[in-house]
């Protein structure tokens, strides 16, 4: 009888693993994803839950800046999979043929993303969409309450003479998107050279008022709640953070307008043929994994119904950030690409030297 019952066991193992790996799906599907992004964009709180329904395996290399995207992938992008850049740089990986259009049927929860990420013009191309929108945020421009001084409704507030010694501001070009609107230019990024050197001036007038360039969203943070800076422009987190110590800083949104960036998931040309690429897409698309995500950056995040899976605290802020509100949404101005980069970047380090 045991002799007979090992040839039954013998003769129907096959099929009995062949209905496993049915049963099981893609969780036995297997695969390598590789991601070049920031850091936050491929935390284990929700990479763990789909390397486990998926079977891909995730692997994440972290970027500093949008520049490192460009130089990685043009050099020769074949270890990445996806990329996560900035929307004033996702038109130069497009025009140089690096990233492949998204077939959007294959992202179905598409449909739940707020209007502006539907097809945004710095992914799309001649009807083709290169990317799927994420994580997106609004520069922001902060005055500590306490310091006395009145909410302000222009970006001339941080060029009064009360703030010398007391701001801090972002290490980067966006200083020169700020500048650029506070002197009325609205060709922001396309300025010519005679603007430039207008907007170059009037930084070089603000260094007075700058105790400190940041490069993190916890330097400066830090700054604020040491009282070692009373404004300056930040990332929402910061914001948050600060309120939920309990400081009073107010939201400034002044009438020259705000920049917001959008970051977008980008297929490297050739990558569309893995089969955890559009797996991935889907889940990190999906309300539930975007507030795993939110959780982790504190970021605005593309999918409508994300609010919905927030801790109710945690919903609240997100709203009076305005990040669910079209009317906010629709006037920001969103980043671009700037052809001539390398004159801003110019620039804006002849502003830091002087």
């Amino acid at each position: 009888m045991r002799n007979s019952s090992s040839l039954e066991y013998v003769v129907l193992r096959p099929l009995i693993i062949a209905a496993m790996l049915l049963l099981a799906g893609p969780a036995l599907a297997g695969g390598d994803l590789n991601i070049l992004s920031w850091e936050g964009y491929a935390d284990a709180s929700f990479v763990k839950p789909f390397e486990k329904m998926s079977g891909c395996r995730v692997s994440a290399t972290y970027v500093g800046s949008n520049d490192e995207f460009v130089a990685k992938i043009l050099a020769g992008g074949g270890t990445y999979d996806l990329i996560t850049p900035s929307n004033d740089t996702t038109m130069r990986l497009i025009d140089a043929g690096a990233v492949e259009p998204i077939d959007r049927d294959r992202v179905p929860v598409m449909k739940e993303f707020f209007p502006i990420f539907a097809s945004p013009p710095w992914i799309t191309k001649n009807g083709a969409l290169y990317g799927v929108p994420y994580g997106w945020g609004i520069v922001r421009l902060l005055l500590d309450a306490d310091s006395g001084l009145a909410k302000p409704d222009s970006l001339a507030y941080l060029w009064q003479p009360a703030l010398r010694g007391k701001v801090a501001i972002w290490d980067d070009v966006e200083a020169i998107y700020m500048a650029s609107r506070y002197l009325g230019f609205r060709n922001t990024y396309d300025l010519s050279d005679e603007q430039l050197q207008k907007v170059k001036a009037a930084l070089i007038a603000l260094k007075p008022n700058i105790r400190k360039f940041w490069a993190t969203t916890g330097e400066m943070g830090t700054l604020l709640q040491t009282h070692e800076v009373v404004a300056g422009n930040a990332w929402e987190p910061t914001l948050v953070s600060l309120r939920k110590a309990g400081r009073h800083i107010i939201d400034i949104s002044p009438k020259e307008g705000r920049s917001a960036y959008s970051d977008s998931w980008m297929v490297v040309r050739g990558a569309g043929s893995n089969a955890c690429v559009y797996k991935w897409l889907n889940w990190v698309s999906s309300a539930k994994a975007q507030a795993l995500a939110h959780a982790v950056t504190g970021f605005g995040y593309s999918n409508a119904k994300m609010p919905d899976e927030l801790a109710p605290i945690d919903r609240q802020h997100y709203v009076e950030l305005g990040m669910t509100d079209p009317n906010v949404i629709k006037t920001l101005d969103w980043w671009q690409m700037v052809r001539r980069r390398g004159t801003y970047l110019e620039i804006w380090n002849q502003v830091k030297a002087h």
